[in-house]
């Protein structure tokens, strides 16, 4: 792959690319054979989606990913010999998002909309998708759970949904719903009325993507480690990587502001 890497370089020069678009050119074909390696494809076969969701961990913008995204087609286009197109599906309508934290004061907000519900089903259902990111598919298969522990902290295990509760809110509002017997907790809702529901209430500016992102950004900050993040929120793991560095990023903003802005 190095070779390559090479040969592409040469030719850049010879045809006139300045110094600074070879230098990002590069840079962008060194993330792509990193990309390739970590999921064992292969240069002329490989999933467009995952490698837009792996240049988020290291390009923030739209812009910086779509400047890479131009620097790796060219780079098969040399190599192939043929003309490449990325098929990058909606990213150019803005399927590579920002990272966007939800404040406490809209969070809480957004609670105070969902508690004047008068239906329990879909008032927990709601609670649920802002709390923990689930989708109404997801909560609609959920049906019927129980809460489980993981030395003492209440989590979801059931049909293939893996949830960490570390928000108290949720806990108490999960210990209100339960049969006070069985311990049951019934959600009883459809999924296309409770996304109807949902968009009323949160509007246009926040997805439910952002919820569950949200959502592994709280796990971030509590300190767990990557593997877990990702296992209990469902966020893939480029994603979790991307959230890693903006909290990095921000810690170090904050601290330099603690220590150097002057009292």
């Amino acid at each position: 792959m190095q070779k390559n890497a090479e040969k592409f370089r040469e030719f850049l020069l010879e045809n006139g690319y300045s110094q600074s678009s070879i230098s990002t050119y590069l840079k962008s074909v060194e993330k792509f054979q990193l990309f390739l390696r970590f999921y064992g494809f292969e240069e002329k076969k490989f999933d467009s989606e995952k490698l837009i969701s792996f240049l988020s961990s290291s390009y923030k913008t739209r812009r910086s990913i779509s400047t890479a995204i131009s620097g790796i087609s060219r780079y098969l286009s040399f190599l192939l010999k043929r003309r490449v197109k990325i098929d990058v599906g909606s990213f150019q309508e803005g399927e590579f998002r920002e990272f966007r934290e939800i404040s406490k004061e809209m969070f809480q907000e957004l609670l105070l909309k969902v508690g004047i519900r008068r239906k329990t089903d879909i008032k927990v259902s709601l609670y649920i998708m802002l709390f923990l990111g689930l989708k109404p598919a997801e909560i609609e298969r959920l049906g019927s759970f129980r809460l489980s522990y993981i030395d003492k902290i209440p989590a979801i295990f059931e049909t293939g949904i893996k949830r960490l509760i570390v928000d108290t809110e949720l806990v108490e509002i999960f210990r209100e719903s339960e049969d006070k017997n069985s311990g049951l907790i019934s959600l009883n809702i459809k999924r296309k009325s409770l996304k109807v529901i949902f968009f009323r209430i949160v509007g246009k500016p926040f997805s439910i993507i952002d919820f569950r992102e949200n959502y592994a950004y709280r796990l971030i900050k509590r300190g767990l480690p990557v593997d877990i993040v990702v296992e209990f929120s469902g966020v893939p793991l480029d994603r979790v990587s991307y959230l890693y560095r903006v909290f990095t990023l921000k810690s170090k903003q904050e601290i330099i502001g603690e220590k150097l802005t002057d009292s």
